[in-house]
């Protein structure tokens, strides 16, 4: 592959892939010191990721979206919660403000059927099950709350920052029994 057409494709980049496989191999490793940690204080160690292969095809799609422009196309592929249905739909919901989302909660309540009584937080809650598959609750946290600079921290320290969270969770244990 040529120069130029590594940069119409920067999942296809060589060094793209290196820098993608070094970082995969780095959580290899740190997850591995992990599992022998639990595996010495007798804990069953966390279950094993996907080979290195997939994290390093996470990574250049990551890239790739990030390159286009796309966080949004990256967080439905990889981040959205499975249920979420239309998510090009949802799009529009992503990252308002606490009063564009006021205001938007107050349209979709209006457009609740007449047969859905409640407060204008419940009618709505009704149409973003029916028209997007999840609850009230998850959008917010996930839809309205997103932002690319969370997508990308997802997707860079994702697998990291859980395993630091066992580690922490570990550490508290052994504090815990002396």
């Amino acid at each position: 592959m040529g120069p130029l057409e590594s940069l119409t494709d920067p999942a296809e980049n060589e060094a793209v892939r290196a820098v993608a496989a070094a970082f995969a191999g780095m959580e290899r490793d740190f997850r591995a010191a992990i599992q022998a940690h639990y595996a010495a204080l007798g804990i069953d160690p966390p279950p094993d990721r996907p080979p290195a292969e997939e994290r390093i095809d996470q990574l250049c799609l990551l890239v790739s979206h990030h390159f286009r422009g796309d966080l949004w196309g990256y967080f439905c592929a990889e981040q959205a919660p499975d249920a979420l249905e239309r998510p090009d739909d949802a799009r529009a919901f992503a990252g308002q403000s606490d009063a564009e989302w006021e205001a938007s909660m107050q349209q979709l309540a209006a457009a609740a059927p007449d047969d859905i009584d409640g407060s204008t937080r419940e009618r709505a809650a009704a149409i973003i099950a029916d028209r997007f598959g999840v609850g009230l609750d998850t959008f917010e946290r996930e839809i309205v709350g997103w932002t690319p600079e969370r997508t990308l921290r997802r997707a860079l320290r994702g697998p990291m920052d859980t395993d630091i969270e066992r580690l922490r969770r570990a550490t508290a244990a052994l504090e815990q029994s002396d």
